[in-house]
């Protein structure tokens, strides 16, 4: 296509001027009018030569970061006044991903075929969930629908950074762990058998720490692969079982009751489900509909649970607050703030007050997480070792005081 130089003022009188390309310079001065800025002159640009095209590297996944980009763009484009499929045709010369290209090249095709984006988006539920569709949905209804992808986007991006925070936390200690059981292995299997040889030679009866010791010792390097290979057939057999729906609601609901990371999960949780809702009742979502589509994005069974009965609780006419009294999952404060909410219409705010307060403490917990858990690994370090240490050199004193005896 070719470029072209056009001098506009906007509503301000403010001047400005571009180089773009467009299919012609009556499509471009038209563009210009539908987003009400006062043409001044348009021309071609010949002094601009297309720059060699840069191949670009894809990767197979749909990340969170590519749905967020995808999101902020098209509500940038939609918002500057460029049409829904000239906009698709931008960001497919944008997208990174493999996945996500090929999703919106199809998504493209349809909405030039008539449909409409919503519905172009349900033929791809795998990439853009029901969270998604709802929100297109009002948007497009409404006609606020670069309002709607902005709000995703927010919410989206917000999501994304706190479970970055929640696993970076949680990668640190797992490290630690792994180390500690290293470290217990490698002497379990290489320096507690040099000390058994060394004790077969002296006849001298074993405290009963260091035959524990060695017996371990024993068990472990006998069976080794037989221990680990039920080890990887137990991981393969219960991840099987959370695959299935019974499965993955005991899963849910041990994580919830775990000490320390129990009750932070549930506040992640219940941070998911404010910063949810609030975003769809914000978007002019009903609020039974958004209360299935909350349940449905979760992330939690047991969380889906509770708000299945919430939903159906608001759907016989009582209040969401009076609903959630009845359950254990909710705090009597998010409970007092919805029910404040609801009492003065605006559910909406009061909701995205609560993720507020939630998310704060998490981060709070995550901070203090990292700090708290390294003296505790190690402190577990030490007590191990300096047990299977203890447990090794007992015996020297006890052989040492013989040598003494016998002499």
């Amino acid at each position: 296509m070719p470029f072209f130089k056009y001098v506009v003022r906007d509503r301000s009188g403010k001047l400005m001027d571009e180089v773009v390309e467009a299919v012609s310079q009556e499509a471009l001065t038209n563009q210009l009018q539908s987003r009400n800025l006062f043409v001044i002159s348009i021309g071609p640009a010949p002094q601009v030569k297309k720059v060699k095209k840069i191949q670009r590297r894809y990767h197979r996944r749909v990340k969170t970061f590519d749905l967020i980009m995808f999101s902020k763009e098209l509500a940038t484009l939609l918002s500057s006044g460029v049409t829904l499929i000239k906009s698709l045709e931008i960001l497919c010369k944008q997208t990174e991903s493999l996945a996500l290209l090929r999703s919106v090249e199809q998504i493209k095709k349809d909405v030039e075929g008539g449909y409409t984006f919503q519905n172009a988006l349900k033929k791809h539920d795998k990439i853009f969930s029901e969270f998604w569709i709802h929100l297109v949905e009002t948007g497009e209804a409404s006609g606020h629908l670069p309002q709607s992808l902005e709000q995703l986007a927010g919410y989206l991006e917000e999501s994304a950074e706190l479970k970055k925070k929640v696993t970076s936390a949680l990668v640190y200690p797992v490290i630690l762990l792994c180390v500690a059981a290293a470290a217990i292995v490698i002497f379990l299997l290489k320096i507690i058998p040099v000390f058994s040889e060394i004790f077969k030679g002296f006849n001298v009866e074993l405290p009963l720490l260091t035959r524990l010791v060695i017996g371990m010792s024993t068990i472990v390097r006998k069976y080794f692969l037989i221990v680990a290979g039920m080890g990887v057939a137990l991981f393969f057999v219960l991840k099987q079982y959370i695959s299935t729906e019974a499965g993955r609601f005991q899963f849910d609901a041990l994580k919830l009751k775990l000490p320390i990371l129990g009750p932070v999960m549930q506040e992640v949780s219940t941070e998911r489900f404010a910063s949810g809702l609030s975003t769809l009742l914000k978007s002019g979502v009903p609020i039974l509909h958004a209360l299935e589509i909350a349940e449905k994005t979760a992330g939690n069974k047991v969380m889906e649970k509770e708000l299945r009965q919430v939903k159906t609780a608001v759907r016989d006419g009582k209040g969401i607050a009076q609903s959630m009294q009845e359950s254990t999952l909710f705090s009597p404060l998010v409970v007092q703030m919805i029910g404040v909410g609801e009492e003065i219409g605006e559910l909406g705010k009061m909701l995205e007050r609560i993720s507020v307060f939630y998310k704060e403490r998490v981060n709070t917990f995550v901070s203090r997480l990292t700090t708290m858990f390294e003296p505790l690994v190690l402190v577990f370090m030490g007590v191990v070792v300096g047990v299977l240490v203890i447990a090794m050199f007992m015996p020297i004193f006890s052989i040492s005081s013989a040598i003494k005896a016998s002499g």
